[in-house]
């Protein structure tokens, strides 16, 4: 079974999911399906805007990450916060690129940490070639073809399609028809792809 795993390389929760996803599942007769989708068009327009957090929220938050991040046994490098709000289009248009040639997972995991235990910035051709070039790519033509026409329409429609199956943030996976949102809900994958 291929249970697909929305993602983008802006969030951190999806970083600590797929490092344990496929860990975590396996024991069953499954297969994690990394999809890359463009994380602030899933935001839905109608959502508006978050409400301010008072301090106990976001100190628990904080620690809600610490905690999780203890428990992967990752380390997030506090610079990695000032990184916020930079685009990762270029990366995840080299992760499609990286997928066509069958090596997704040599740049996947490696992108991931870059961007979140280096507080390497994921808009920088540099590094992500860098990222190619470590995942066994040609990284001059990789990053030609990331910065495609075709690649730009290919991660839009990727993230449309992926809106019109419900999916609203990352990380998302899919057992079947059923939907489940977010890092701490792995529990739930495994449940549900036991029953298939």
């Amino acid at each position: 079974m291929q249970i697909p795993f929305f993602f983008d390389y802006a969030c951190p929760w999806a970083f600590l999911g797929s490092s344990r996803v496929e860990a975590y599942l396996k024991d069953l007769d499954v297969e994690v399906d990394f999809r890359p989708v463009h994380l602030s068009s899933l935001k839905e327009p109608s959502a508006g805007k978050a409400p301010e957090l008072g301090p106990r929220k976001k100190q628990n938050l904080a620690n809600d990450l610490r905690h999780w991040c203890e428990l992967v046994g990752v380390e997030l490098n506090p610079d990695a916060r000032g990184l916020v709000g930079k685009s990762t289009r270029l990366a995840l248009k080299a992760a499609l690129v990286a997928k066509d040639a069958g090596r997704l997972g040599a740049f996947h995991h490696p992108a991931y940490r870059a961007r979140w235990c280096e507080a390497r910035d994921l808009s920088e051709r540099e590094v992500v070639g860098e990222l190619l070039e470590g995942a066994g790519l040609d990284a001059a033509a990789a990053l030609e073809r990331a910065e495609s026409d075709e690649l730009e329409r290919r991660l839009d429609a990727d993230t449309q399609a992926t809106i019109e199956r419900g999916v609203f943030g990352v990380p998302t996976l899919l057992v079947g028809d059923e939907l489940i949102w977010g890092n701490d809900r792995l529990e739930l994958v495994r449940f549900y792809a036991q029953r298939r």
